[in-house]
């Protein structure tokens, strides 16, 4: 698979769970859901995010091999790199032919938040004051969807981090990797709430 087509598929499985939850979202009217929908909309905002990153990576892609296809007439040896980024472009081996020497301090975007932080600081109330919404079994099963997309964006930006080349690329798919695994971590733990 082409790194451009993992960055499209992790997109439109952003767009799916943001749906998801904007469907939720909306059931939750009551001041019992109030808490749940606190947490679900935060999430919500994650995906936003995520889904545009993605977009704004899929569009760099497209400009960069249009820029470099315009300007490789006329053609001189000093442009052979030029000509071999087009190759990989288009094998789908690289997203971004920036600068390869670039580097990125993880202190940038590699910064984590561990999820029992991350955990404790959303789901502040004790289990014991959780009150469900009312139609809990089916809030219940949009969550259970949501975490099965979640596999797949986790999937997806982790194939991104191994095959990516470029430092920025390969640095936001490693994010994105484990605040994925944040949102699956919080997601389980709400479904187990709506069990009981």
């Amino acid at each position: 698979m082409r790194l451009i087509d993992i960055i499209k598929s992790a997109k439109e499985a952003e767009e799916r769970a943001l749906k998801e939850y904007k469907e939720v979202i909306k059931e939750l009217k009551s001041p019992e859901d109030a808490e749940l929908k606190r947490i679900l909309l935060r999430l919500a905002v994650d995906k936003i995010f995520h889904k545009e990153l993605m977009e704004a990576i899929e569009r760099a892609y497209k400009e960069t091999l249009k820029l470099l296809r315009e300007n490789l007439e006329p053609y001189y040896p000093e442009l052979r790199p030029i000509r071999e980024s087009i190759a990989q472009l288009d094998q789908g081996l690289i997203l971004i032919p920036g600068i390869p020497s670039l580097l990125v301090s993880s202190t940038i975007l590699g910064y984590k938040i561990p999820a029992e932080d991350v955990l404790e600081e959303i789901l502040s109330t004790k289990p014991e004051t959780f009150i469900p919404p009312k139609d809990r079994e089916k809030v219940r099963e949009v969550i259970e969807r949501i975490i099965n997309y979640q596999g797949k964006m986790e999937e997806d930006y982790e194939r991104l981090e191994s095959l990516a080349k470029h430092p920025i690329i390969k640095e936001l798919a490693r994010s994105l990797l484990y605040n994925e695994a944040q949102h699956r971590g919080i997601l389980k733990s709400i479904s187990k709430r709506l069990e009981s």
